[in-house]
This record gives structure tokens, sequence and C-alpha cells, in this order.
């Protein structure tokens, strides 16, 4: 995001905590489509946050996991990041 929003720092960003199954090795955290990966410039902040969303709730739900504490998490998420970050997560057009 640093990239896209002026003063955005690598610390400043909002997150949520993707725990470990035990017994197990790398956690939920390595099974997203972003591990690794270079973030994709050419993609909006918007679309990228929903995509890690989606990511996100696939990922529980292929587990089994997917109740209401983590739906209540990830719009959590999406609502500190469009709180901290306003204007960054408007539709386009939308200003």
């Amino acid at each position: 995001m640093a990239a896209k929003v002026p003063g955005y720092t690598k610390g400043m960003g909002i997150a949520m905590m993707m725990e470990h199954p035990l017994p197990g090795q790398g956690g939920r955290h390595r099974q997203t489509i972003s591990y690794g990966q270079s973030p994709n410039l050419s993609v909006s902040p918007r679309n990228v946050l929903a995509r890690e969303i989606r990511d996100a709730r696939s990922i529980y739900r292929g587990q089994g996991l997917y109740r209401p504490e983590i739906r209540c998490s990830l719009q959590e998420v999406i609502r500190l990041n469009k709180l901290a970050w306003s204007r960054t997560f408007d539709k386009e057009g939308n200003s």
C-alpha cells in the first residue's frame, strides 16, 4: 500500500492474525494467495482488500471453521482499513 497511499509505512497496516493449527506447520497465513508474493500495483487497494478477505473466508470455510467470530473479525478488518485510510477504499468514481 505504500506505493498507493502517501504517508503509509509497513508498520501502519491493519491485519488479522490467522492462528496456527496444532499440530501443523506453516499455519493458515501460508495458505493465503498473497503469501510470499510481490504486490500487484495495478490493482486498487479496495480490490486487494476484497480479494484478501475472500481468501481468508475461503480458508476458514475449507477447514470447517467459518463461524460468526471469524466473520465479525473479517468485517472489523474492513472497517478499520476504511477508517484508517479513508478515501483509499472508496469505490472508483465515488470521491
